[in-house]
C-alpha cells in the first residue's frame, strides 16, 4: 500500500521534476479541480495500478487506450468508490511517457466523456498534463485526479464508524485534556454538510434556456 501511495505522489509531482510538453503544478490542480472551497476532496486512480516492486508481474505493457479506460474503472480507484456512479465536478489527467502527446489524450477524453456524468456547469472540466519522462520500468502511466460526488460513500462510512465509537465515548479520554468534546460534534456537522453538498450535485439539473426578447423593429413609428 505504501508503494502504491508513493507511486501516486511521484506521478502527481512528475511535471514539477521533469520536462514535458504540458506541465502541471500543484497550483494548477487546486485552481482547476476545486470549484468550491469546501469541496476539495479528490479521488485518485492510476494505471498501471501496482507497487514498484510488482512491475515485473505485469503481463504486458498497457496501451494508451487501455490506461485511459482503467483510470475511470472502479478497480483502479485508490479508495472504495465507483466514479461512474457519481457526478464529476472536474477531472485531471496527468500522463507520463516518452510517446505521450496531446492528440492521444484528447482522443481518449472524447471517447470516454459520453459515458461520464459531468456537472452541467462544467461539462468540459478536464485538466490535462503531459510529462515526457515515464516511470521506471514502464513505457507510460496515467494518473487521474477526480473531484467526484462518489466520495460521499466514503464520508458516510467514516461518519458511521465515528458515531459508533463516539456514542460510547470510546477513546475520547485521550483528547479531553487538550480539546472540548464539542469539537467532535462540530467536525461531524461539517462532514455532514460537505456530504450534502456533494450529494446535491448528483441531483442538480441544467436550467432551461432563457427566453430572449425579440426586437420589435421600427413598426411603432
Amino acid at each position: 500500500m505504501n508503494g502504491i501511495a508513493a507511486t501516486m505522489l511521484l506521478n502527481m509531482t512528475s511535471s514539477m521534476r521533469f520536462e514535458g510538453s504540458l506541465n502541471v503544478d500543484l497550483n494548477d490542480i487546486t485552481m482547476n479541480l476545486v470549484p468550491f472551497p469546501q469541496m476539495h476532496f479528490l479521488i485518485s486512480s492510476m494505471s498501471p495500478l501496482c507497487a514498484p516492486k510488482d512491475l515485473a508481474k505485469l503481463a504486458a505493457p498497457r496501451t494508451v487506450d487501455q490506461i485511459f479506460t482503467d483510470v475511470f474503472s472502479r478497480e483502479h480507484q485508490l479508495i472504495r468508490a465507483d466514479p461512474r456512479h457519481g457526478t464529476y465536478l472536474a477531472c485531471g489527467l496527468l500522463m507520463r511517457g516518452a510517446s505521450a502527446n496531446i492528440s492521444d489524450i484528447n482522443r481518449n477524453v472524447a471517447r470516454i466523456r459520453p459515458s461520464l456524468q459531468m456537472a452541467h456547469w462544467n461539462s468540459d472540466g478536464f485538466k490535462l498534463g503531459i510529462c515526457s519522462v515515464p516511470p521506471v520500468g514502464l513505457p507510460n502511466a496515467l494518473l487521474c485526479l477526480a473531484n467526484n460526488s462518489a466520495i460521499t460513500a466514503t464520508f458516510r462510512a467514516m461518519k458511521e464508524r465515528f458515531e459508533k465509537l463516539y456514542k460510547r465515548r470510546v477513546y475520547t479520554h485521550h483528547y479531553e485534556q487538550y480539546m472540548e468534546l464539542s469539537m467532535f460534534d462540530h467536525a461531524a456537522e461539517v462532514m455532514t454538510g460537505i456530504t450534502a453538498r456533494y450529494a446535491a450535485t448528483e441531483q442538480a439539473q441544467q436550467p432551461p434556456p432563457v427566453t430572449r426578447m425579440r426586437p420589435r423593429g421600427l413598426s411603432f413609428i
